[in-house]
């Protein structure tokens, strides 16, 4: 893979930043420009497994070209208020091959992304409920998180498997 050469910033990424989804709007719209003179692949990626439908999830990019990716939050998902919740735009040169689907796919699939010579993007991704206020809903009296102690990181709990057996 061509690493050498990489230019200083290949991406122009938009909205940069933070990324807002209400009830309302659950989806945002990212568009991602290749600033550089050379052809560049990326890859969007989420932290968090399950939250986020990513559409499309990598392409090639020649200069000066853009591409607009659609992030939909999923139903009943609840974002983080520490701000956890991300979505990583990952890029580099392209291969020679980058134009053929098969190959580019294929590459992006068996990668991994924790080179430090790739270059990275970060959107943090925060919630906002009808009223204006941040995700993780407040919990009702009764609700068994509370009972449990396990508000509000309810999503990761693991189920023990004396129960599921």
């Amino acid at each position: 893979m061509i690493l050498n050469n990489m230019p200083a910033k290949s991406l122009q990424i938009s909205p940069n930043g933070t990324l807002t989804f209400t009830q309302t709007n659950n989806r945002q719209e990212v568009t991602i420009r290749n600033v550089s003179e050379k052809p560049v692949t990326y890859k969007v990626q989420s932290t968090v497994y399950g939250k986020f439908n990513i559409r499309p999830r990598w392409g090639v990019l020649s200069p000066n070209e853009h591409s607009r990716v659609l992030i939909t939050m999923c139903k009943d998902a609840e974002l983080s208020k520490k701000g956890r919740d991300k979505i990583v735009v990952v890029c580099m040169l392209a291969p020679i091959n980058a134009v053929d689907f098969e190959l580019t796919s294929s590459f992006w699939r068996h990668s991994i992304c924790y080179d430090p010579n790739i270059e990275k993007h970060q959107l943090t991704c925060h919630q906002m409920d009808g009223a204006g206020e941040g995700g993780d809903r407040d919990p009702v009296d009764g609700d068994l998180r509370i009972r449990r102690g396990l508000f509000p990181s309810f999503c990761s709990i693991r189920t023990p498997s004396k129960y599921w057996r």
